[in-house]
């Protein structure tokens, strides 16, 4: 009977020690596939967190899949514009373009989400859509705008290079 009762024992005991094992290994697996969701918000973008913006994962989850592809491409244009912040080849209009997207599209997209907070689920798309293809096009201004930044920054350091490079063919 002690031998029965001790195998019984044992055999729950390894069921114990496989579920806790199989449990740690599907909660890693969850935490992989939420990073890589976090991920896909900051890819590439200096100084984020791989955690999302609370704001931008909310504005994303009232999109579809293709919506939500937009909204990632425009916050990261956003985000690479900001990371120019401290170029000295900005001018003031597009320190002003900076402010605002600092400033302004956070209130944007939590305007939004306040209205779509008690908004039908219908009338949600009324409120996402729009403000999505708004953010589009303030990620499509902040590129073109990161691009005139660093095409002069560039100019700038190449200039540098050629003074560099006749400083020392003169020694």
């Amino acid at each position: 009977m002690l031998e029965f009762l001790g195998g019984l024992l044992l055999f729950f005991l390894t069921l114990v020690v496989l579920a806790v094992w199989l449990g740690i290994r599907m909660a890693r697996r969850l935490m992989r596939t939420a990073r890589g969701f976090a991920g896909s918000f900051t890819q590439g973008m200096p100084g984020f967190s791989a955690i999302p913006d609370p704001r931008w994962a909310r504005l994303a989850a009232l999109l579809d899949r293709r919506q939500r592809e937009a909204a990632r491409v425009a916050r990261e244009r956003i985000a690479a514009l900001l990371a120019e912040r401290g170029s000295a080849a900005l001018t003031p209009d597009e320190a002003q373009l900076m402010i605002s997207c600092e400033k302004r599209v956070p209130e944007l997209i939590d305007t939004c989400l306040d209205r779509c907070r008690t908004a039908r689920p219908t009338e949600r798309c009324d409120y996402a859509g729009p403000t999505l293809e708004r953010l589009v096009r303030i990620g499509e201004e902040a590129e073109a705008t990161r691009q005139a930044i660093r095409a002069r920054d560039d100019g700038r350091l190449t200039t540098m290079h050629h003074y560099f490079d006749a400083v020392t063919a003169k020694n």
